[in-house]
């Protein structure tokens, strides 16, 4: 009798089941780890947005010749022109802060002496911009965000109190 060697049908069709279950879990991992590498990119977007449009406001609001502003949807502040409006630098400019629709899509926008808006960040709920004043130097600023996942989720509030430096310590206003 001859004896055979190496592996048998069996052996190998084992082994070919055990190689396509390793593979089909490496793809997965991928396929998991790339989606959540998305996702993390899309909140980085959306956190930098805001952290720009947050700084933008909070500046202003610091720098403000002081009036206590109404509330409502709109937030207007007079500040030193630093050249990012149209005029001479350092002339007193007023500038509005409001929320615009372009489609389904809500911008905040900023509007220097009626010169045109200038759209700000992007990604607002319906009426996700308020402003309301606090004490006589102060603003509550709420933004109403839309959900990171489209079509998922409710959308999200964010609420940041803006402060007149000079109004607050007594210089002008309060």
């Amino acid at each position: 009798m001859k004896r055979s060697y190496g592996f048998s049908l069996v052996e190998l069709m084992v082994a070919m089941v055990i190689g396509l279950i390793i593979i089909l879990g490496a793809g997965q991992l991928f396929l998991t780890v790339f989606q959540t590498n998305r996702q993390v990119e899309t909140l980085s977007e959306k956190q930098a947005a805001v952290n720009f449009a947050v700084e933008t406001l909070i500046r202003d609001v610091r720098r403000a010749d002081w009036t206590v502003p109404a509330g409502g949807a709109d937030l207007a502040v007079k500040v030193p022109n630093r050249s990012d409006c149209p005029g001479a630098a350092g002339t007193l400019v007023t500038k509005t802060y409001s929320l615009a629709s372009s489609g389904n899509n809500h911008l905040l926008q900023v509007d220097c002496d009626g010169g045109g808006s200038q759209e700000i960040v992007g990604g607002f709920a319906e009426s996700g911009f308020s402003v309301s004043p606090v004490g006589n130097y102060g603003v509550l600023i709420t933004f109403t965000l839309l959900p990171t996942d489209e079509g998922a989720g409710s959308p999200e509030s964010l609420s940041f109190l803006a402060v007149n430096r000079t109004a607050a310590v007594g210089g002008n206003g309060g």
